[in-house]
Parts: C-alpha cells; sequence; structure tokens
C-alpha cells in the first residue's frame, strides 16, 4: 500500500496551516511526526483521514485521489484524535461495540478483536466501566482501541500517549510498532521517546512546512559535534538550545545544543533524537 502526497496545502482564510508538503508513504513503515504545537501536524491528519480536505494538491491512495473518492481511505483507515469523544452513559464494552457496528464488524469478529484488545491494552477489567467514570488514561487507552478495530492498513494517531503512564506508553508503542510490519502507521507527538525506539522515519513539521524527512538514524547525524555538556552555578539568561538541566550537588548539569562551544568547561558528547529534533527546529 502506498500514500502520496503532491504538494498539499491548506489554508484557513488567512492562515496556512500546511504549505506543499509531498512524502510518499509505504506499508511496512511506522511514521513518527514530529513538531512544536501549531506546526501543522493535527492539520496534516485530519487531511490524510479525509475529515478536511487541502486547499491545494493532491493525497493519493494506491493512485487513487481520496479527495476525489474519499471512501477509499475511510474503509482502510483507523484514526485516533488528539480528543477521544464517548458516549458518558455507555460501558466501555457497549461503546466498543457500538464502534465495530459502525464499522460494518459482525458480532462474532467484533467480539474477538475487542476482547484481544483488552487484554493488550490491560483494560480486561473495566468493560463494565461506564465511559463516564474512566480515567483519562482508560478513555485514551480505549480510544485507540477504536482506532484499531476492523484490521485498518492505515493508522493514523494523533498524541497516542497523552494521559497514559511509563507503562502503558510502553505497551502502546509496542503495539503500533508490531502492526506497522505490514501497516502504514502514522503517530504523531511531541514527546520524542514515544517514537525514539519504534519510528522507521520521521516527519518533521515547523510553521506547516516539512522541514525533515528521513530516518531517525539519519536526524540524530544532523546534531553531531553540536550537543555538549557542563555545569554551572547558576542558570544565565537567554540561554537557547538546552535539552536538560539537573541540579547536581556541584551545580547545575546543562546539556545544550549550540552550533559553538557554549562554555569553556563544556565537553562534546553523543547527540540523541531528542537533541537532533531541538537542533533542527532551533535552526
Amino acid at each position: 500500500m502506498k500514500l502520496v502526497l503532491e504538494n498539499v496545502t491548506k489554508k484557513y482564510r488567512d492562515k496556512t496551516a500546511i504549505q506543499n508538503i509531498s512524502a510518499e508513504l509505504h506499508s511496512g513503515q511506522l511514521i513518527g511526526l514530529i513538531g512544536k504545537n501549531g506546526a501543522g501536524k493535527t492539520t496534516l491528519l485530519k487531511l490524510l483521514s479525509t475529515i478536511i480536505k487541502p486547499t491545494n494538491g493532491r493525497i493519493l491512495l494506491d493512485g487513487q485521489d481520496i479527495v476525489k473518492n474519499p471512501d477509499i481511505m475511510r474503509s482502510t483507515v483507523g484514526y485516533l484524535p488528539q480528543e477521544v469523544f464517548a458516549y458518558p452513559n455507555l460501558t466501555v464494552l457497549e461503546y466498543l461495540f457500538y464502534i465495530a457496528s459502525v464499522k460494518g464488524m459482525g458480532r462474532k469478529e467484533a467480539e474477538k478483536q475487542i476482547n484481544a484488545f483488552l487484554a493488550d491494552f490491560h483494560l480486561e477489567n473495566a468493560g463494565n466501566k461506564r465511559m463516564g467514570d474512566c480515567s483519562g488514561g482508560m478513555k485514551q487507552r480505549t480510544g485507540i482501541i477504536c482506532a484499531l478495530l476492523g484490521n485498518p492498513q492505515i493508522i493514523i494517531v494523533d498524541e497516542p500517549t497523552v494521559g497514559l503512564d511509563p507503562e502503558e506508553r510502553i505497551a502502546v508503542r509496542n503495539i503500533l510498532s508490531g502492526l506497522s510490519k505490514e501497516r502504514i502507521v502514522i503517530l504523531s507527538t511531541h514527546i520524542v521517546s514515544d517514537i525514539e525506539a519504534v519510528s522507521s522515519r520521521i516527519l518533521m513539521l515547523q510553521h506547516g512546512n516539512l522541514v525533515f524527512d528521513d530516518s531517525p538514524e539519519k536526524l540524530i547525524l544532523k546534531a553531531k559535534g553540536y550537543v555538549w555538556e557542563y555545569t554551572l552555578p547558576s542558570l544565565r539568561k537567554n540561554m537557547k538550545g538546552i535539552s536538560s538541566m539537573v541540579q547536581t550537588e556541584a551545580g547545575i548539569h546543562i546539556r545544550q545544543v549550540s552550533r559553538e562551544k557554549p562554555d569553556n568547561e563544556a565537553v562534546s558528547v553523543n547527540s540523541t533524537l531528542e537533541d537532533a529534533c531541538l537542533f533542527v527546529l532551533e535552526e
């Protein structure tokens, strides 16, 4: 399966949310979509999910235009929006069976998939709990199950780990990674660690423009030689490119991304994906 974006632009009156984005996505990839808040990530996901239409450009699924024929995409996509909508008076099971019926699934197959996903997401004992009484993390995991029901070949998830504890975040990442072996999985997040271990490709947006499209390894190389560590007694004014600060007995241990050596005592260290993301966005 191949998903192609050709010079895709989306404008809202006088604001351009996405500008001339071109990319080619294939089955077998988990694509990490990253960028600061307002970079255009959610707009791009809504365009791919046919919720909104582009102002210019084309989006093709196996050569067919999904703007002219949205059902081509809708029949094969599983989409998790940033905010999970749920009927508060339905139980988790009732809500999942409702979503399965909307997707046209038979009762037997729906029951099989729902039970399996409830176990995968550690929700086996939550089936009879009202959605309105669920915690944010439970609602989020239920929303992810909704996106995965029906065996979609394209999975699009917008900030799927919001509200999840570390163990749940790892479980979600591993499940999506496993599914990506035969599908296109697009995971949008501002939490770099969510994609560092599982993504095979990264798309980075900045002010609606695609500023990076390649492997995580290639992104890390961009910051090679520009990451420094040193200790200060106190913070200086207008410090930029700080990827971490840790208070120690000796002072504040700084990790900074900078083209120039930021301090006489600074030592060059290996770059991480988070360093590289900061480097590209700051540049």
